[in-house]
């Protein structure tokens, strides 16, 4: 069976559109272009796996299943999410600056806002991919 996704399926358009992101062309070879993990063994196929089950920067979305990054969680439930009635419910429970995980406020949401939140100290503390 294989994961059921690959690297292209994963929504990352709001930190390279924000100007502060990484475009996945400069990122280095056996690198995750979300945390920035380096590791020797990452293929491909071991990249997809990261991102699908570990990446702290990604999660699934509750309702349709699909991996986006944390720091667009909001945006995926208000503009993009195929279960649309219920996305907009969920949405309407927590701000856009705020972490979807544990509701924590962000300030400016920037890119370094979101790292230092998700990939400092222990993480944030209801992100279910620990560092």
């Amino acid at each position: 069976a294989g994961v059921p996704f690959s690297d292209a399926d994963v929504e990352h358009d709001a930190l390279g559109a924000e100007g502060g992101g990484t475009d996945e062309d400069d990122v280095p070879e056996f690198t995750c272009q979300f945390c920035g993990r380096q590791d020797p063994s990452f293929t491909l196929q071991a990249l997809d796996v990261h991102y699908w089950r570990e990446c702290p920067m990604l999660t699934e979305c509750e309702l349709c299943k699909q991996v986006i990054e944390i720091c667009r969680v909001h945006q995926h439930l208000v503009e993009e999410c195929e279960v649309e009635e219920e996305a907009l419910d969920a949405a309407n429970m927590f701000a856009p600056d705020t972490c979807p995980l544990c509701r924590v406020p962000l300030g400016a949401c920037d890119e370094q806002d979101w790292r230092r939140h998700l990939l400092t100290g222990s993480g944030c503390p209801r992100n279910p991919r620990p560092l």
